[in-house]
Parts: structure tokens; sequence; C-alpha cells
């Protein structure tokens, strides 16, 4: 490298050649091309380059977006964002770090090109021109777009950024003092009054339910299912692939041409190829010429698919469209069924790569989202991370261990991008366990999830493999459509999953998900049910002794979410006239009143979301499966079999699966009444059409004398009667 290095020397201004270096050499990452990295004169600059993490994506600033006349001054002022620590102004006032991120400086490089533009609209074409009034105009053109609250403030204070550096910058690059950075101003006075709520995991939209629950489904039944059926189609792909020579041997295309020939002279079809980027060609004599399967000739003849394409060419004249077959088949017996049928006949030697990608991304569903990691820490896991611990008392876990990277900073407060170990592990379940043994015989290398594993992936300018959240999103997205396949297959248009009305399924929005789920448990799925309880007790156990357990503040954000729906909810019925019976009626409604009087109509952050999960008195759950309510008492839940030691670590929740009809806290209103009705409507019809066999058309019955008992008590029981409902 004869250029020079991009750091600057001394307190001169920052005005680089146009063959500097823009990236500073001691962030770059080990093992890179020296001919990618950035100049000053290049449009783009690749800022991956000194990312640490494995599944960080290109990260490419785009200056050509930028107007012409202020391009080099915020090209400059770049520069000196990337060489130069945070000047101390910023430092003091937002807890911001010395250095900053890769990801954080392409968005902030993207809110100055945006800037830039709006500045070109009025006429400006220097730094130095811009004026306060102009700053206040932008805050006012920025108000009515519609963003939140926080977003327009943050692209406010990466504008300071351009202030803050000004020292180091040529006079024609320096900006004013932006005024919202007054120590008399506050934002409010630019952007007007702060209604967001508060920024965090809750702010994430959950993955519907109706999206979530077949989706799950499709990744565990691919994991434990099918994995057998794809995993040895990938051992046999890769012992086919393994047989092309890197060398072409002597004599391959002459015999690549006998073996066609004698195919053709047999009476048998060339197989043809239905891999990705195959093209047809167009016959001499008319017609087109299908694709032919090149890999999988030099796989079976020993030659290479070069051979095999000079074979093809000089066959050209004899080649019709009649000529070719299918594509080739693997010599496999597939044992996997869904339902009572195979999910499948054959595999082809062309189905192997879309399939090894499916089953990787139903790996990845479930390590995501069964665990309750973040999307960094997942993409990060490697080989080996999965240990299965039996305890002293029989009991079985699975201990993950990787890296983490939120809260990870160096003596200087810097965020470490590679992160570190995790001082815990995370305890997951079974199928998590199973998914990592599934990744790690998919992949070659240490990591279990990689961009790479699919043969056909587009290159990228950086040496990684890691998988980045984008392409997770994509191959989510081609996974959804292809359980949607076999779903309309096989005849099963219940686990079809629809789209999801809030966009694309990400990692991020898993985590939220699952919280979600185990305080909404989805009845009549008690496979999914019980899976939500272990994950429940999976988590705690995980999170249980760190100082930051932050999955264990989404689980308690979201039970109180859930409580503050189901009391809001019980409130609306009570002032809306509706009876309550029950041994707990009392109970709801007290708890109705009480959340009324202390929450209703105030915003619930944090703070009193935890003093509503911690409020003894509070703890209303809906069952509509069993229509009832619970007025949860861990100490006379028959639901708990460990009541008597309630105060010692037993549920504080309760089991839906394992609810009794005697339970002391149990409620039941009109609402849930009216549920019931139609139940005992249902029965009737089914009973009329003779479709059930003898013995549950019987249970049936007697389910209906339960439910029709339960309706006669809850019509003689009066508004206010606190009267001990009879059980049986």
């Amino acid at each position: 490298m004869n250029a020079s290095s991009p750091v600057p020397v001394g307190p001169n201004v920052v005005d680089p050649a146009p063959d500097t270096f823009v990236l500073p050499f001691n962030r770059l990452r080990p093992g890179f091309d020296p001919e990618q990295l950035p100049r000053f004169r290049d449009l783009a600059w690749r800022l991956a380059l000194i990312s640490p993490k494995e599944s960080n994506r290109t990260l490419v600033i785009d200056w050509s977006r930028c107007p012409a006349g202020l391009r080099p001054g915020l090209m400059r002022a770049a520069f000196a964002e990337l060489n130069i620590p945070t000047p101390a102004v910023l430092l003091q006032q937002r807890a911001a770090r010395s250095t900053t991120q890769p990801a954080t400086l392409r968005h902030n490089f993207q809110i100055w090109t945006r800037f830039a533009s709006w500045l070109d609209g009025r006429g400006i074409t220097e730094l130095s021109q811009v004026t306060t009034n102009d700053l206040e105009a932008y805050a006012d053109h920025l108000r009515p777009l519609g963003r939140r609250w926080r977003t327009d403030a943050k692209a406010l204070w990466v504008i300071s950024r351009l202030w803050a550096y000004a020292p180091y910058l040529p006079e024609r690059d320096r900006l004013v003092m932006p005024p919202w950075e007054d120590p008399a101003a506050v934002m409010s006075d630019f952007l007007g009054t702060n209604d967001d709520t508060p920024n965090g995991e809750n702010s994430v939209a959950i993955v519907h339910p109706a999206v979530m629950a077949p989706l799950l489904v499709w990744a565990l039944r691919t994991v434990l299912d099918l994995s057998p059926d794809i995993l040895a189609a990938a051992r046999e792909h890769r012992r086919l692939l393994a047989a092309i020579p890197d060398r072409p041997p002597l004599g391959g295309a002459e015999a690549a041409v006998a073996h066609l020939r004698g195919l053709l002279a047999a009476g048998e079809k060339l197989p043809s190829s239905g891999a990705p980027g195959a093209t047809a060609v167009r016959a001499r004599f008319g017609g087109v010429l299908p694709p032919m399967a090149n890999t999988f000739l030099a796989s079976t003849l020993g030659v290479t698919t070069s051979q095999v394409a000079r074979a093809r060419r000089t066959l050209s004249d004899e080649l019709t469209p009649a000529s070719f077959g299918p594509a080739p088949l693997l010599d496999l017996a597939l044992g996997a069924r869904i339902g009572a049928a195979p999910w499948r006949e054959q595999i082809g030697f062309d189905d192997v790569d879309v399939l090894v990608l499916h089953l990787s991304t139903a790996a990845l569903i479930c390590c995501a989202y069964l665990s309750g990691m973040r999307p960094e820490e997942v993409l990060a896991l490697r080989r080996g991370c999965c240990t299965r611990v039996e305890r002293d008392d029989g009991t079985v876990r699975f201990e993950v261990r990787g890296q983490h990277f939120k809260g990870v900073l160096d003596e200087d407060g810097n965020a470490i991008g590679e992160g570190e170990e995790r001082a815990d592990p995370w305890i997951v379940l079974e199928p998590v366990a199973r998914a990592i043994a599934v990744a790690e015989e998919l992949e070659a290398g240490e990591q279990l999830f990689t961009r790479t594993l699919y043969r056909y992936a587009k290159g990228t300018c950086m040496p990684r493999t890691g998988l980045s959240s984008d392409t997770a999103v994509e191959r989510i997205r081609t996974f959804t459509a292809w359980a949607n396949q076999l779903a309309s297959a096989h005849d099963r248009p219940h686990e079809l999953i629809p789209p999801d009305p809030d966009g694309a399924v990400t990692l991020r929005r898993f985590r939220r998900t699952i919280a979600w789920f185990i305080y909404r448990q989805p009845g009549g799925r008690i496979a999914l049910a019980v899976q939500y309880g272990h994950a429940a007790t999976a988590m705690s156990e995980s999170y249980a002794g760190r100082s930051k357990a932050d999955i264990l503040e989404v689980l308690d954000q979201e039970k109180g979410l859930a409580l503050a729906e189901t009391l809001t909810e019980a409130g609306e019925r009570l002032a809306a006239g509706e009876k309550v019976s029950g041994p707990a009626a009392d109970r709801y409604r007290a708890a109705a009143a009480e959340f009324s009087d202390r929450y209703a109509g105030t915003y619930l952050g944090k703070r009193e979301l935890r003093a509503l999960v911690a409020n003894p008195r509070l703890q209303v759950y809906e069952d509509p499966k069993a229509f009832l309510t619970c007025n949860h008492d861990a100490f006379t839940a028959l639901c708990n079999p460990d009541r008597d030691r309630a105060g010692d670590g037993a549920r504080h929740t309760p089991d839906h699966s394992r609810c009794h009809p005697a339970c002391a806290n149990i409620s039941r209103t009109d609402s849930q009444i009216t549920a019931l009705r139609a139940e005992v409507e249902r029965i009737d019809a089914d009973a009329d059409a003779g479709l059930d066999p003898y013995p549950i058309a019987a249970r049936e019955q007697q389910r209906k004398a339960h439910l029709t008992a339960i309706i006669r008590r809850h019509d003689a029981q009066q508004p206010a009667d606190t009267e001990v409902e009879e059980r049986r």
C-alpha cells in the first residue's frame, strides 16, 4: 500500500487526498483484500470491512445519492467520523461512545445525505452556508412526515454530529451550532410534545398468532420428522459432488460423448437439470433444448462439468427436445411421513440444495424462537455449543454456550463488536438441541448458520460467510412458501401459514412473540401449549442468575400486558351489567375494581407492569377453552400439585392443561356463559348428525350435562350473590 494512511496526524483539518484510504487500519477485519479498501475518491465506501460481526451485511455508503455540491463536505465529515474519536461535546451530552459501530455510521451518513438533499432544494451548496433558521426549518420539515417523535429526535442529533466535528473540518464544511444544542433548549421546542411510547422490546410487533403457530409447527416438523431424509439426501449429494475431479482427466470429454451416445442408442433419455441458473438452448433444427444435468453426469462419470458441457456441444446436431427426460433422482428410500402419507416419493439431485436450505432455516427458527436469543446471538452460534446435562434428580437440560453482544463494552465504554462469551449458558428445550445437531451436520465449518450453505448464493465483496439478519428474513419467506406447498399437497389447510399483517417475519420479532404466547397459550393446541410452558421454564432457568435478565423482563412485561387486558375487559363487562358467578366471583369483582382505581387511564410503563405482576390480588387469567376466568391463588389452585409449597418456587400462573372444575379460583361471567351455551348447541348438533362413535358421543353427552348444570347455577345466582357454587 503506497497510499497514505487515513489517520490524521496532529491538529490539521481533515482534507484527505483522493487516494487516501478512508477506513482506519486498526479496525480492519483480518484477512481483508487491500484492493477492496475504499479510497476517498470512491463513491462507494464498504463499512463492513471494519465490522467484527460475521452476520453483518455489506454496509455500503453510496455517495452518488448525495447532491454534488454538498458531497465533498459530507465526505470529509464522514472521514472525520471514521477516523477521529467522538468529540467530547457529544460524549458529555448523550453518553455517546468514542468509537461508532459500522451499522450506526451507515445510518448516520444516510441521514446526512437526506439532510443534504433538503439543503440542496434551498440552494445551499456548502455546510458553512447553513443558518440557525435553516436548521429550525429542517426540524419543522420533519414533523409532518408522520414518523415517531424519537426517530425525528435521533435524526436531529445525528445532524448535531456535523457540528461536533466542525473544528476538524475546513471552514467551508463547518456547520453552525444547531439550536436544539443550546443548553436552554429542549427537543420538544422543535419537534413538539413527545407522545411516543417508550422504546424497547414491547415496541416490536409480535408475529401474528395465526402465522407463528403453523410456522413453528412446520419448523419443528422439518427438524424432528423430515430431517433424516433430507440429511441422507445431503450426504449422498456430497458424495456425488466429491467424485468430480478438480482437474479435467485425460479423455474425459470423449468418455462423456460415448456415455451420452450410449444412452441415446439404448432409447434412454438424457437427464435434464432443474438447478438454479440452468438455461435452455435453442436446437439447431428448431425447438428448445432443456438444460442438461451436467453436474450429475460429471459426478457419475468422474469427469468435470466443463467436459460434460463440451460433450453436449459435440452432440448438439444430434439432439432434439425429445432427447431429454426428467431430472435425475437420488437412490434413497424415504421414511418420513406427514400424517399417514409419505411426505414425498423421491428426492431429485437438483432438489437437495433447496431442501438443505429449508432444513437450515427450520433449525434457525427453532433456535431463535424457542431460546429467546437475540438475532446476533443465534447467528453467532458455533459447532459444539450445545451440551446435554443430566442432573442429580434425573432431569435433563440442554445448555447452549455462545457469544452475546448487548452491553459488552471495553474500558472506555465502547461497544465490543465481536462480543464476548456469555458467562451463563442458555437453557433450551430438546427440540432446540435437535435443531443445533441438524445445523452442525449441514454446515462444514464452525459456524452453524452461514450464507454459503447454499451453493448458489450470490457472492459479496466481503471475506465472510456469516448469515445476516436480512438474508434470514428471505430464507424464512421461502421456507414459508415451501411449507405452504406441502400443506396444500397433503390436504392440511389448517396448517397453511398466512401472510403476517405487520410485514416480514424477522428474527427480532421472535423474542417478543414467544413472551406473548407464553402468557396467551394457544388453547386447543395442547402440544404447543405444553411446549410454551416448557419454554417459559427453560428461559427462567437460563436467566435466573444473571444481573441483566432481559428476557425475563420481556416475559414479565408481556405477562403484565396480558393481565392489564384481562382486567380492563373485566371492568368493561361489570360496567355493562354482566353477572359473575363461581367461588371466586368476589375476587374477580375486587380485582377489576382495584385495577380500575389504580391503573385505568394511565400509561403502563415497566415499573407499573412489574407492580401489576407482583400484586397477588390482580392475578386474573382468561381460559376461553374452559369457559372460565382463573383468579389465581397458588395456595389453593388445584392445577398446582405443589400448592402446599406455593411460597417456595411453585407456579405463580395457572396451568390451563390441568384446570380442575372444583377449584376455588374459578369465576364465570355472562359472556363466558354465552360461549358455553354455544358449546352446548354444538354438542347437540353433533349428536343430531350422528357422526361420532358411541364412546365419543356418550362422553359428549356427559359433558353437556355438566355444562348445562353450570349454566343453570349461573342463571340462578343473583348479581351480588357470593355463595360458593356447588361443583361435582
